[in-house]
């Protein structure tokens, strides 16, 4: 908890500061009125904002770690309640920088989630079997400060992160629409198995059906491996997403935002290498003031590009990959889930029949609906 102190408590101290600095400068003498209005269109913008889940591009950073956690089956509503504050800094006229936080406050801590009696390190094989005999004579044949059950490195805490991004308006043209360049990079906060995740990208604000203010942009990943902690990410070598949103007046204080962002990936991962449209994210926003609150659905339109063990855990065999189908995190572990598995393979010799029943026992549809919701409000300095 000390680390996510100290990122809210210097987020809060960076912006009262920036805000006390614009305080002075508002009482100071009056300029022209074209450097005033220069300076009105050069705001820092904060944001306190609280989201349900980290949900990203259809990838999840905390709900479906929730479910593996936890051994629950895995949800379209799962909450995993997170605290992501941001401050958006315009450096020039062209040019901004914005620092964005995740953090999540519940389900932080590791748990024993494979419920192994004997192993010698998280998700280590149980040794319980092959010391039964000689547990059985009394005998104790192992040394119990190493041997015994392990907590799973799967806390929320490993996925709290922070991304900085930086913009570059191009070109604002009526004719060919507004271009701009720009890169962000994601890391989440521990050392270990950190995960980093860091793309450059081009925007275009397209200059026609203005009122739903089209933008087409261009990512490439510059890390596309995943080799960390955090489940459930595709990466992928580059992403294409196509933005769509329009805003509804109801009052000079009340307004309705509709949006949608519809995906295109290419190569999700270094291992599977699928290309297709990722995720469809809608969202349906109220303004009031500087207050918002927002119902957000991100639709996976591609099961395939999410159906492997790059993206969840202990997923495949040759048999069930590519189906649309994982392993449900609650008939995986456990002593109950033993014995069905047990009294599967004692019903028939045959091994292929053994795993086809297994995976049917455990398998569940991997979901295509994610929903999640905001709470939040904005402020400018």
């Amino acid at each position: 908890m000390k680390k996510e102190a100290l990122v809210i408590g210097l987020f809060f101290f960076i912006s009262y500061s920036l805000y006390s600095e614009k305080s002075i400068k508002d009482v100071s003498a009056s300029k022209p009125s074209s450097e005033q209005e220069e300076e009105e269109d050069e705001k820092i913008t904060t944001n306190i904002e609280f989201a349900s889940d980290f949900i990203f591009r259809g990838n999840t950073f905390g709900s479906e770690s929730i479910s593996q956690r936890d051994d629950m089956a895995y949800r379209s509503f799962l909450p995993a309640y997170a605290f992501q504050p941001s401050i958006e800094i315009p450096v020039t006229k062209k040019l901004s920088v914005e620092f964005w936080f995740n953090l999540f406050l519940t389900h932080k801590g590791d748990r024993d989630s494979d419920q192994r009696f004997l192993q010698t390190g998280p998700s280590g094989m149980e040794l319980l079997g092959y010391y039964q005999p000689q547990l059985e004579q009394g005998k104790l044949p192992f040394d119990p400060r190493v041997v015994h059950p392990y907590k799973e490195q799967n806390g929320l805490k490993r996925d709290d992160g922070g991304e900085i991004l930086l913009e570059y308006d191009l070109l604002e043209s009526e004719h060919f629409g507004n271009f701009s360049v720009g890169i962000f990079s994601y890391n989440t906060f521990l050392a270990q198995n950190r995960f980093s995740w860091t793309q450059m990208f081009i925007s275009w604000k397209l200059p026609i059906l203005r009122f739903l203010e089209p933008k087409l942009s261009f990512y490439k990943t510059t890390d596309p491996d995943t080799d960390a902690h955090t489940t459930g990410i595709n990466k992928g070598s580059a992403y294409i997403p196509l933005e769509l949103q329009h805003q509804f007046e109801i009052t000079k204080d009340l307004k309705f935002i509709a949006s949608t962002s519809v995906g295109y990936i290419i190569q999700n991962n270094p291992t599977d290498r699928i290309s297709g449209f990722s995720d469809i994210t809608t969202q349906a926003k109220i303004d009031y003031k500087k207050f918002f609150f927002s119902v957000n659905m991100a639709y996976r339109p591609n099961l395939e590009i999410y159906d492997s063990s790059y993206f969840f855990d202990n997923v495949t065999t040759p048999l069930t990959i590519k189906d649309g189908r994982t392993v449900d995190p609650s008939k995986q572990y456990g002593l109950a889930n033993q014995a069905v598995i047990s009294a599967i393979e004692s019903a028939t010799p045959n091994p292929v029949l053994q795993q086809i029943l297994i995976d049917r026992y455990q398998g569940q549809h991997i979901k295509r609906e994610i929903y999640y919701f905001t709470l939040g409000f904005t402020k400018e300095l």
